[in-house]
């Protein structure tokens, strides 16, 4: 099956569909572009959002455990 999508700069007041898609089972799904990157965080002073938290723990220093024996394998033939 071929997937439509197609957007719209002005949503009509009716979608024609293809051919191929009438009287079958078909999921529709209908997004607002324009709000879509409302909820994302904007970058300040050109840094990522991820910056901000980089370096950010201050509880006790993080230790990291002891990994244990490495597995021995058997060769590859």
């Amino acid at each position: 099956m071929k997937p439509v999508r197609k957007v719209y700069e002005n949503l009509p007041e009716v979608i024609r569909m293809p051919n191929y898609l009438k009287n079958r089972r078909v999921e529709v799904i209908l997004l607002p572009l324009d709000e879509a990157t409302r909820g994302r965080a904007k970058p300040r002073n050109g840094q990522s959002p991820i910056d901000e938290f980089l370096g950010a723990w201050k509880g006790e220093p993080l230790v990291r455990g002891e990994l244990g024996d490495y597995e021995m394998r058997e060769p590859l033939e």
